[in-house]
């Protein structure tokens, strides 16, 4: 769960103030236990409102919520690592990558995406970066789920149907939500904004409050070939051929403020760009 701290900062951001002696006074270790039982809210409403007010009751909740999150998100990566564990014991995972090996694109994907109302120069854009992802994520020979690369390449910016500002990476994942698209595909909108987001980062940014780090090889391919399409086709940075962006991919984002954003940001995709090109070194597949 969030360290008290983290939830200084959250009530800050939401009411302008910290709450500090509130969020103490619910993880304090001899009493943690029943202050974070939901079941417990009526018992500890009138002291709560007597000591914080209103606002403070909602702290309060918002406290547990933000903690149950935590909690849930942690249980899932530890279910979804078990899983990946599980399939390569027994030998599931090579089968998977041998029946997925040739994936094409579903055109009721692309569909999909009209329908809710992309509009055809993001349509493109997103064609292009599903393209790049998965010959990249063939080249590096890794055992991967090429159909998440495609689709979360596919529908990494459907939150553009509603907007272009830093939250459609959020909005895209509801969106996805509601469109009954698998929970993995989502992860990748929300966490593809600047290449996977600090808790730190979300708090600077205004967006919700939570890790969007990049845990999984086909998220992080995904984000790169993004980059990558962008480079080759704004008509900034001029190209002999789409080769040259990944050759020339660390001069380019130091050198353009468009492509590496600040130092946090460069330093991740610095960091993408140097192990999956050392995969596919390593695979000896070049382009």
């Amino acid at each position: 769960m969030p360290p008290t701290e983290k939830h200084f900062i959250t009530s800050l951001r939401r009411t302008g103030h910290d709450y500090a002696d509130l969020h103490r006074w619910i993880d304090d270790p001899e009493h943690k236990n029943q202050r974070h039982d939901f079941t417990r809210i009526p018992d500890f409403a009138p002291q709560m409102v007597d000591r914080f007010g209103e606002e403070g009751m909602r702290e309060y909740v918002e406290h547990l919520r933000e903690d149950m999150e935590k909690k849930f998100a942690k249980i899932n990566q530890q279910y979804q690592d078990g899983m990946r564990e599980a399939r390569e014991y027994f030998g599931i995972t090579a089968r998977m990558q041998a029946d997925a090996g040739d994936y094409q694109l579903d055109p009721k994907d692309i569909d999909l995406l009209r329908q809710a109302g992309m509009n055809e120069p993001d349509l493109e854009h997103s064609l292009k970066v599903a393209a790049k992802a998965l010959a990249i994520a063939r080249r590096t020979g890794a055992e991967l789920d090429l159909a998440l690369v495609g689709r979360g390449a596919l529908f990494h910016d459907l939150g553009k149907v509603k907007t272009h500002w830093i939250s459609h990476g959020r909005v895209g994942a509801e969106l996805g939500a509601e469109l009954g698209l698998p929970p993995e595909i989502n992860a990748i909108m929300e966490k593809h904004i600047r290449g996977g987001l600090t808790e730190a980062e979300a708090v600077e940014l205004e967006l919700p409050v939570k890790d969007y780090t990049l845990k999984r090889l086909e998220e992080r391919i995904v984000i790169y070939a993004d980059r990558l399409v962008d480079i080759i086709h704004d008509g900034i940075v001029a190209l002999s051929d789409e080769g040259e962006a990944e050759q020339r991919f660390e001069e380019i984002l130091k050198e353009y403020p468009k492509y590496g954003k600040n130092a946090a940001t460069l330093a991740r995709y610095l960091n993408y760009h140097r192990e999956i090109q050392g995969l596919i070194a390593k695979e000896g597949v070049n382009r």
